[in-house]
């Protein structure tokens, strides 16, 4: 494999993650979204919602879980919100 092919590849699986949680969300910068950094974004979210994104009950939404919540429509689609 050329090193371009390597060096593509690395770079689309680190941009990977950049789609998923909105820019600003992820105020602490562990990459993770908590309740309260969620509705900065989302004021209407509530706990009972936020729980039924958090699929793995770890209190904190990661990029799968923003991802599959967009696609069942449980938040809105941050890229329409730039």
């Amino acid at each position: 494999m050329s090193r371009v092919s390597v060096v593509a590849l690395l770079a689309s699986f680190l941009a990977l993650p950049a789609a998923a949680l909105p820019v600003g969300l992820d105020t602490d910068g562990d990459g993770l979204a908590s309740l309260t950094e969620l509705q900065t974004k989302y004021p209407d979210i509530t706990s009972e919602s936020f729980a039924k994104i958090d699929t793995d009950a770890d209190g904190f939404l990661n990029d799968e879980e923003m991802v599959a919540a967009v696609e069942a429509e449980l938040l809105p689609d941050p890229k329409g919100d730039e």
